[in-house]
C-alpha cells in the first residue's frame, strides 16, 4: 500500500501523547521529533486575548476550573496546565490516555501570537477555530498576517461551516480544511456534503475515525481536495486511514506515524 502525495503528519496539539496538551511543552517536543505540522485550537479570553486551549472548561487540563473565557488572558497563565497526566480518564471522555515523557509541573497556557513567535515557519499550522466568536476570525489572520504566515496555515473547523466561509471571504488564498462530524454521522448523502465542501473551496476535507469512508476519500480527491483523519485513538485507527488513502492525519504520537511512512515507503 503506497503513501498518498502530499502525506501530512500532524501532532495533535503539539505531540499531547507525550507532554500536555497545547503547550510550548508539546509542541517543542513535536518539533524534536522533526515533526512540521502542528494542530492546536484558539478561542478567546475575557479581555480578548487569542489563547490556545481544546475544551469548554479548564476542568481537565488545568487546575482551574470554568469556561477559559470567563477569564483574563493574566489569570488564565496563573494556571497549571502541566500536572493533570496521572488523573484518571473522566468518564465518557473522548481523549486517549497519555505517557508523559517528564515532569511537566508549572506548563503555562499559550497565546496564538506566542506559539507564532517561538516557531515562525519551522511548523505548518492547523488552526481550529474552537470556540467562534465575533472577530476571532480576522484576529487570527491579523496575527499570521503581521508574521508572513498565511501560506503556512489550514483554518480548520468541526461542524462549524461559517467560520470558514468568513476565512475564504477575508483571505481567498489561505487553506482551510472542515469536519463536517455531524452532517457525516447524520442521515445524509455524504457525497453531497463532500460536494458542499468543494463547491465553497475547501482545501482538505476531514473525516474522523467514526466516518472514515475510503469511497468518500476517493470523491473527495477527483473534486481536487486533500484528505485527512482525526479522533486517531490506536495504530489500527492510524493504518486504517493511511490505507483509506487519507493524505495524512492529527495524531497524539506522531513518532508513531512517521515510523508507519517510513515502513511504507522504504
Amino acid at each position: 500500500m503506497t503513501i498518498a502525495e502530499p502525506f501530512h503528519i500532524i501532532a495533535h496539539r503539539g505531540a499531547s501523547a507525550y507532554a500536555p496538551e497545547n503547550t510550548m511543552a508539546a509542541f517543542r517536543l513535536a518539533a524534536e521529533m522533526g515533526i512540521r505540522e502542528i494542530e492546536t485550537d484558539v478561542g478567546y479570553t475575557r479581555d480578548g486575548a487569542i489563547i490556545l486551549f481544546h475544551d469548554n472548561t479548564l476542568d481537565r487540563t488545568t487546575d482551574g476550573t470554568g469556561s477559559p473565557g470567563d477569564y483574563t488572558l493574566a489569570e488564565l497563565k496563573e494556571l497549571d496546565a502541566g500536572s493533570w497526566g496521572d488523573r484518571p480518564i473522566p468518564d465518557g471522555s473522548h481523549e486517549p490516555p497519555v505517557s508523559w515523557s517528564g515532569d511537566y509541573a508549572g506548563e503555562q497556557l499559550l497565546t496564538l501570537q506566542e506559539l507564532l513567535d517561538a516557531f515562525g515557519d519551522q511548523f505548518v499550522y492547523h488552526i481550529e477555530i474552537k470556540r467562534p466568536a465575533p472577530g476571532l476570525v480576522s484576529d487570527v489572520l491579523q496575527a499570521l498576517r503581521e508574521r508572513d504566515l498565511l501560506e503556512s496555515v489550514y483554518m480548520n473547523t468541526i461542524n462549524d461551516f461559517d467560520s470558514l466561509l468568513e476565512v475564504r471571504q477575508q483571505e481567498p488564498s489561505v487553506k482551510t480544511a472542515w469536519s463536517p462530524v455531524n452532517l457525516l454521522l447524520g442521515e445524509g448523502d455524504g457525497r453531497h456534503v463532500v460536494q458542499q465542501a468543494a463547491d465553497h473551496g475547501i482545501s482538505m476535507f476531514v473525516f474522523n475515525s467514526t466516518t472514515l469512508d475510503p469511497a468518500l476519500v476517493a470523491l473527495a480527491k477527483e473534486l481536487g481536495m486533500e484528505t485527512r483523519c482525526s479522533g486517531i485513538k490506536n495504530r489500527d485507527q492510524m493504518i486504517e486511514a493511511v490505507e483509506a488513502g487519507c493524505n495524512g492525519m492529527t495524531i497524539n504520537w506522531p513518532d508513531w506515524l512517521v515510523e508507519c511512512v517510513d515502513d511504507r515507503t522504504k
